[in-house]
């Protein structure tokens, strides 16, 4: 299929909406131009160089400040800072960055026509003062973690000016995404390991330490995505150290770190436009006071979609930090998001797909998602040694979804408001009823987590413990509602239920160094989870009825893991690890539609994996590793949106085998100059993803493909023009557990092809002393390829097709 086959004629209305945006293009990306001419001075003295982290990295987005002069620059994407047009003299210059400690430099001298260059470096890492840090940046630390890591660092997230979080998180290995939600990642779907991507269900995702999913326990799902927009930084743990964030254990944890407040007043303004009416409007600003400090960021997130799905998100994140004294912090966050978006899970047939990858059968049904949060956190630095660190957090999630009733063949005697496809073909069209079903949900989560964090020493060897206990209750409520028209979003209530349930976990992990090139870090969690479903409205005899349907259980397990690293020399690391995975099972499969709880295991597995990581200062970083995943039963739930996949309760036992393959180079500072050079290279082989036993026994698991590949480079000139491309390859995989190659005429089962995506990103940051201003453009999928990323919920779901973008950054 070509793509030229898949491109539809723009009409008047769109192309002058196109050439609108092509002349506003053009013009931010004169105004560079235009301001260095407005703004450019005749130089004095010149004092520049790079402010560089602990490791020798450049630190872009660093306050650099004159004292005597009170004159502050911003220093830009390659670290660099430069003042002009300075009096003969001495100075003192100090750096600020919110993810170290404030550095003052030694005196620094300019001198009338004379040029003086000064490198100065952050020495330490600052704590983060309002969140829990999976992974962090602190190098050292970072080198003694025995298993797989990797984060998404600001500059990344900026360099590939990413419109959504599927597109940075697709690039880290052993990473797998499946797009399925229209536009932005909505929803995110993440599978590690080749676990089954399905609302990310098998994977702890967390926002600043702090879980994300609907029900934590009960209800595991992501229907709430945080935008990547605002986030400062992703972290990715996969080995034993996990088993410190619960209750899931067995794909890894993912984390969305947000930024603290920063120690220095400043903020920025982001907007983009592009194709398909895409607007993303972003602002954020925040600063200390004395003892308070203060953040807020704000978004507004738009756009028509491909598949003619709109949307339309708000979102508002405002932190707060105040010293109580040298020794304690106490903190605050609130976060409010709204989304509104004409979201389904009505996919294309393979005929639609085949003759317009672009059509929608359902333009009517309406997702809307509200989430509110608030957590408050105390530090408390107990004596040089020990940090005890305690958060309270409470989020309400709402999320109500009106779809569209429908059959797949024609029942006789039902009238239809449409049919799309081909009726020719059994099972190859929709036939829409003008009927809805709405799903209402809501979800209260209110939870406390202390932990306690405490370095010593044992016949003169550092250790490090950190151990808790972790408390969350949750509660859903969960209506079915039958529309009598085809917009209908109220009726008549057909099931009610709420479901409530209590968690409780306890974690210790020690980290022992043995000489000079050992650690072992032994660790243990205890979960124990009660839950109950009462069901008071259900079909009797096909009618709703009221009923008192109630039932109950509870599942506990002991989760062990152990690490071993490593270091010969410095900055080489081997490490090993094996943990127990467990996930305890969702209420609606636990405890049947009677009331009468199943039985149902929790998931257990073993884990293991061992590897190396290589970091040098001098820009080349390595990581290898080999891993297994060995089920004892993986459960695969019965839920819609897992499609042909959600068939079974129990799978039995799975493997996964594979390895992980990571290298980049930073060639600027390979070779000592200011031009910036980079590369990534990226690799997973997933080997074996399989069924053993029972009767998918040797088949392949769904949604696992074997291949991923993804190459970043990029270029950043000293003057501030700057480039990304970055190409990422996903091998075929199966869309059910049977490894059925052909393709089904609805769409849901067959095989998924390989598919290979472009994108690329194109900027340039002029920096004055208050402010920097930074035009850019993105293209992704640059190739415009129409590929199939899901046959799930219901049917053929295309991936992103070609979207152009341009905007403007503003930094002050």
């Amino acid at each position: 299929m070509t793509d030229s086959a898949q491109t539809n004629k723009p009409d008047t209305p769109r192309a002058a909406r196109h050439n609108c945006n092509l002349r506003i293009a053009l013009l931010l990306l004169m105004l560079p131009l235009l301001s260095s001419t407005l703004f450019a001075q005749t130089p004095n003295g010149i004092v520049q160089g790079m402010i560089l982290d602990p490791d020798g990295r450049a630190v872009p987005g660093a306050s650099v400040e004159i004292i005597e002069l009170k004159r502050r620059v911003i220093s830009d994407v390659a670290g660099m800072y430069q003042f002009t047009n300075l009096p003969s003299g001495d100075y003192t210059i100090r750096i600020v960055a919110d993810d170290y400690n404030t550095v003052t430099s030694p005196s620094v001298t300019a001198t009338v026509g004379g040029r003086t260059t000064r490198d100065i470096s952050f020495v330490e890492v600052r704590g983060s003062l309002n969140q829990v840090d999976v992974v962090g940046t602190d190098t050292d630390a970072i080198a003694e973690i025995p298993g797989s890591v990797a984060v998404i660092s600001r500059e990344e997230l900026r360099a590939s000016h990413a419109i959504d979080a599927n597109e940075v998180l697709r690039r880290v290995t052993g990473v797998h995404i499946r797009e399925d939600s229209g536009p932005v990642a909505l929803r995110l779907n993440i599978g590690i390991r080749g676990l089954n991507p399905d609302r990310s269900r098998q994977i702890l995702v967390l926002e600043d330490g702090i879980p994300l999913s609907l029900a934590p326990y009960g209800e595991p799902e992501l229907y709430y995505s945080p935008p990547i927009d605002r986030m400062q930084r992703v972290e990715i743990l996969k080995g034993s150290g996990s088993i410190l964030y619960g209750p899931q254990t067995i794909g890894g944890v993912v984390n969305f770190v947000t930024p603290d407040p920063p120690q220095r007043a400043g903020g920025s303004f982001e907007i983009v436009g592009g194709q398909r009416d895409f607007l993303n409007l972003r602002t954020n600003y925040g600063g200390t006071i004395g003892k308070l400090g203060l953040y807020g960021s704000f978004l507004r997130k738009q756009g028509d979609g491909f598949r003619a799905f709109n949307f339309g998100v708000t979102d508002f994140t405002g932190k707060l930090n105040y010293a109580l004294t040298d020794r304690q912090t106490l903190g605050a966050k609130i976060s409010l998001y709204d989304e509104n978006s004409n979201s389904t899970y009505l996919g294309l047939t393979q005929r639609q797909f085949e003759l317009n990858p672009n059509d929608n059968a359902v333009p009517n049904d309406r997702l809307k998602v509200n989430r509110y949060f608030a957590s408050i956190n105390h530090q408390f630095v107990l004596n040089s040694t020990t940090l005890l660190n305690t958060t309270a957090y409470a989020y309400n999630t709402v999320r109500n979804w009106r779809r569209q009733d429908f059959d797949r063949a024609r029942v006789a005697g039902r009238n239809y408001t449409g049919v799309f496809g081909d009726e020719s073909i059994p099972g190859g069209a929709v036939f829409l009823r003008n009927s809805t079903g709405n799903r209402n949900r809501e979800f209260n989560v209110a939870g406390i987590e202390s932990r306690l964090t405490k370095e010593y020493s044992i016949a003169g060897n550092r250790s490090n413990f950190t151990g808790g206990a972790h408390y969350i209750y949750e509660k859903a409520f969960d209506e079915y509602v039958q529309g009598a028209t085809a917009t209908s979003s109220d009726g008549v209530l057909r099931d009610a239920e709420t479901r409530p349930a209590h968690g409780v976990s306890v974690f210790a992990q020690n980290r022992f160094t043995i000489g000079k090139y050992f650690t072992v870090t032994p660790g243990l969690r205890y979960e124990r989870y009660s839950y109950q479903r009462f069901i008071t409205r259900a079909r009797v005899n096909n009618i709703p009825t009221d009923v008192n349907r109630r039932g109950e259980d509870q599942v506990s397990a002991l989760v062990p893991g152990i690490g071993v690293t490593f270091q010969p020399v410095e900055r080489l690391t081997f490490f090993a690890g094996a943990h127990r995975g467990f996930a305890p099972p969702r209420v609606k499969d636990a405890v049947s539609s009677q009331g009468v709880p199943v039985q149902l295991d929790a998931e257990y597995s073993w884990n293991y994996e061992t590897g190396a990581r290589f970091a040098t200062r001098r820009g080349f970083n390595a990581e290898a590793t080999f891993y297994v995943l060995d089920f004892e039963n993986q459960i695969i739930p019965a839920s819609q949106s897992g499609g042909a996949t959600s068939t079974l309760i129990n799978a039995g036992e799975t493997l996964h085998r594979g390895i992980e393959l990571q290298a980049g180079f930073d060639f600027g500072r390979l070779f000592d100059i200011r031009h910036r050079v980079t590369t990534d290279f990226r690799y997973t082989n997933l080997a074996t993803a399989r069924f053993i036993e029972g009767i998918y026994d040797g088949n392949r698991l769904p949604y696992a493909p074997e291949n991923l590949f993804s190459f970043i480079t990029g270029y950043r000139h000293p003057r501030g023009f700057g480039t990304q491309y970055d190409v990422t390859f996903v091998g075929s995989q199966f869309a059910d557990n049977n490894e059925t190659v052909s393709p089904s005429a609805n769409g849901e089962i067959g095989l998924i092809p390989s598919y290979t995506l472009h994108n690329l990103s194109l900027d340039y940051e002029r920096r004055f002393e208050r402010f920097s201003i930074a035009p850019f453009v993105t293209i992704k999928n640059l190739t415009n390829r129409v590929y199939i990323s899901s046959r799930a919920p219901q049917g053929i779901q295309p991936g992103l097709f070609r979207q152009a973008n341009f905007g403007l950054r503003v930094q002050f």
